[in-house]
């Protein structure tokens, strides 16, 4: 699994990560919304002591930061972290008035990359070109400082530290990496080519010897 990734060219999506994971208290909960870090946190993020949970499948745009509310509204007394691309913090950007008004224990990490990552490179790989996946957004900082909440820009290099002293400081925050990240290669289709009965068909068609 290290070689097949380290074949690729992904440090950058592994060292944002991995400045999540280091930044997170053990104990804290992290909610993700469909976004290409949370296809990564789902295969590599140890939720140690705390919890991860996501809206995996259909697409559940928009879930990670209300939830997170939940969460913080019902224990005050650890940080919790919301995961959201840009897109999807758009579904519930109103909610930051919530966070402000009850003062909750929560920092919302929005990766900016200019609308919806994960379609668009779903559509570039399988067709050349991307349709409808670019958005025009708000500044997310001067967003959530119009809320009265606390906001920052930070660059990978910095996440760690930005995200730790968001965690760390009392009531809400938010966080946002400006970033294109990638998905990792599937796992699967190496062995779907090569005809492997387990995993289905060969390139042929062939169901394999194990699938009449």
């Amino acid at each position: 699994m290290r070689e097949r990734i380290d074949a690729q060219g992904l440090e950058l999506e592994r060292r944002v990560l991995g400045a999540v994971r280091d930044a997170l208290p053990d104990d804290s909960p992290s909610f993700w919304d469909m976004t290409i870090l949370a296809y990564w946190a789902w295969s590599a993020f140890d939720p140690r002591a705390g919890a991860l949970h996501s809206a995996q499948g259909a697409g559940g745009l928009g879930y990670g930061f209300p939830a997170a509310l939940g969460a913080a509204a019902a224990d005050r007394g650890r940080p919790v972290l919301a995961v959201s691309g840009d897109g999807g913090a758009m579904y519930s950007i109103a909610e930051l008035a919530t966070a402000h008004q009850y003062q909750l224990p929560i920092t919302w990490l929005i990766v900016d990359d200019g609308g919806y990552g994960i379609l668009r490179e779903y559509m570039t790989d399988a067709f050349g070109e991307a349709t409808a996946t670019e958005l025009s957004r708000p500044d997310f900082v001067a967003l959530a400082e119009s809320f009265g909440v606390p906001a920052v820009h930070t660059t990978p290099e910095r996440l760690h530290a930005d995200l730790a002293g968001a965690l760390a400081a009392p009531g809400p925050s938010v966080v946002v990496l400006p970033a294109l990240l990638r998905m990792f290669a599937p796992t699967h289709l190496d062995r779907l080519a090569d005809g492997d009965p387990d995993d289905g068909p060969g390139p042929d068609g062939d169901p394999g010897p194990d699938h009449p």
